[in-house]
């Protein structure tokens, strides 16, 4: 499997990949809409599927909601992507934890599945979609 893309535009999808993470995690929800598409969209078995811009707004209400006073950490790894021109299909795996009162628990082990696309010249997920490992 060959490398694809410039230089520049991978280490642009991977400053997103991180940029997702950190501003999810830290509460700076609306970095994270800058994440997406104006008509991205973000899925996962527990949340559903929300798109565009006012849809991704609800799932940030739900989201913070749901932490019930934790601090979420999403550690994504062993992300891969295809680029053809201005648009990329990827992914990543994901360990995601609830840290709360000093102690750590895995909530999930997951993957992504993406589709991005560049747009005004910056990188963003058109679309991402969370499975669980392991879930029937």
């Amino acid at each position: 499997m060959g490398i694809s893309g410039k230089i520049e535009d991978r280490e642009a999808i991977r400053e997103l990949y991180a940029q997702y993470a950190h501003t999810l995690d830290n509460g700076r929800y609306e970095d994270w809409l800058g994440c997406f598409t104006p008509e991205g969209s973000f899925e996962s078995p527990r949340f559903g599927r929300y798109a565009g811009g006012d849809g991704l707004k609800k799932f940030v209400a739900v989201y913070k909601d749901s932490l019930g006073g934790a601090k979420p950490m999403h550690f994504m790894s062993n992300v891969t992507f295809a680029i053809e021109g201005d648009t990329a299909k990827g992914g990543c795996y994901l360990a995601y934890f609830h840290c709360k009162d000093g102690k750590a628990e895995l909530s999930a082990v997951a993957h992504y599945i993406d589709t991005l696309r560049k747009v005004g010249g910056e990188w963003r997920f058109e679309s991402r979609k969370v499975a669980i490992d392991g879930a029937r």
